[in-house]
């Protein structure tokens, strides 16, 4: 599948641009799912925020 990038809608100076993912082979607009990934990726940050957190409680550094 190899790597993608995902660029939020506000990003684009289009007015009626939307989400996308981009690779080095090309592009793909996220109109229906563009929200999802937003809000997934969003929650998939606040859990590896937590996970250090925990992490960093668990080992202390010596």
């Amino acid at each position: 599948m190899g790597r993608y990038t995902f660029t939020p809608a506000v990003a684009h100076s289009a007015a009626h641009a939307s989400d996308m993912l981009h690779s080095d082979d090309g592009w793909v607009e996220l109109r229906a799912t563009g929200s999802l990934l937003s809000e997934f990726l969003t929650v998939l940050n606040a859990t590896q925020a937590e996970f250090g957190r925990r992490w960093n409680n668990q080992y202390p550094a010596t």
